[in-house]
């Protein structure tokens, strides 16, 4: 905890995590644009389980005449993208790859907050009748196309939340659904089901007989119910805020300390610039300077000096300029003797 090691280890996996599921979700939408068949039959061969036709199912969907897998290419492409810059941040160091990382992640995580807590959860639960008019023109205009997601998300909210329309069965009355349903109220998700996934009702005129006889919630307002679901799961909603804001919060300081190069614990305790700062008494230690006390050491001589006699020129002399000088030389006169110091023998 008190080296660098922690922050990036913390940070390299988890994008790491991130990375991984980006990839397969991206493969899974490539693979679904170009054969979802493909992908069924591959898939349930391997698996055998029935969420790999859910998966092709919601792949094939449109919002607003686009595919779904044009709309999630590219958000799986800019998570892996957001992981990359994350793990060669941790692990080369990379501080212009830690500062694409930090301001990536924080758009993804503002635009996901802004779209799921606070435009749908925060203005269902308080009442926000710009909200309400908004689903009502959703439900007459959108509803009842052919493998559309708005219809798609309807009928799953009928259904599970045993609701009908925005205010109620009458909603359907002026849309585009009832146009090519005449005969029928409202569609067989407001009805109350026997067999959810064959949509089989209880009551078998349901969508024909407007009586009270007939079990139905074609009553009952799917934007009160999913209010009501809103506040009875309250604290369960806190929670996942207070944990997703956590976790990139943590995030965002490992990149941080990354960045300064520090460890976590310094890091956190530099930001505290208001605690006092601790007055420590220096303590001054006299030097005792003493040539007696000193020990030498010769170091052989990096250049020798030859000398030529001029009373002999075939006697030559070698003495090395560098050698070192002992400090009692100069206090008992013996300079002269010890400078300079003939080495070798005359040639």
């Amino acid at each position: 905890m008190h080296t660098v090691a922690l922050p990036r280890t913390c940070l390299g996996f988890t994008n790491f995590l991130f990375f991984l599921f980006g990839m397969i979700g991206f493969f899974i939408c490539l693979w679904c644009s170009l054969n979802p068949n493909l992908f069924k039959d591959v898939n349930y061969t391997v698996t055998k389980s029935s969420i790999v036709d859910s998966i092709a199912d919601f792949l094939s969907l449109k919002l607003w005449y686009t595919p779904m897998t044009s709309i999630l290419i590219p958000i799986a492409f800019v998570t892996m993208l957001t992981s990359c810059c994350g793990i060669l941040g941790a692990g080369c160091r990379m501080k212009c790859a830690i500062k694409s990382y930090v301001f990536l992640a924080t758009v993804l995580s503002s635009i996901a907050f802004w779209i799921f807590f606070i435009t749908g959860i925060y203005n269902i639960y308080s009442d926000n009748q710009k909200t309400r008019l908004y689903l009502e023109r959703s439900l007459i205009f959108d509803y009842g196309k052919e493998s559309d997601m708005i219809t798609f998300l309807w009928n799953y909210t009928m259904q599970n939340y045993e609701c009908c329309g925005v205010n109620g069965y009458r909603d359907f009355n002026n849309s585009q659904w009832h146009r090519h349903n005449p005969v029928k109220l409202y569609p067989i998700q407001c009805c109350k089901l026997l067999n959810r996934d064959n949509l089989t009702p209880v009551s078998q005129n349901c969508t024909l007989v407007d009586d009270a006889s007939i079990e139905s919630y074609k009553n009952v307002g799917c934007f009160l119910a999913l209010r009501r679901a809103i506040i009875e799961n309250k604290v369960l909603l806190i929670f996942y805020i207070v944990f997703l804001g956590t976790l990139y919060s943590a995030l965002t300081f490992f990149a941080y300390c990354i960045i300064r190069g520090e460890p976590l614990i310094k890091a956190i305790s530099g930001g505290f610039t208001f605690l006092p700062a601790r007055n420590v008494p220096e303590t001054i230690v006299e030097r005792k300077h003493s040539y007696d006390t000193m020990s030498y050491m010769e170091e052989p001589p990096k250049k020798v000096v030859k000398v030529v006699s001029s009373a002999n020129p075939f006697q030559t002399y070698k003495y090395a300029p560098s050698a070192p000088i002992a400090p009692s030389a100069y206090d008992h006169g013996h300079l002269s003797n010890t400078y300079p110091q003939y080495i070798g023998r005359p040639m």
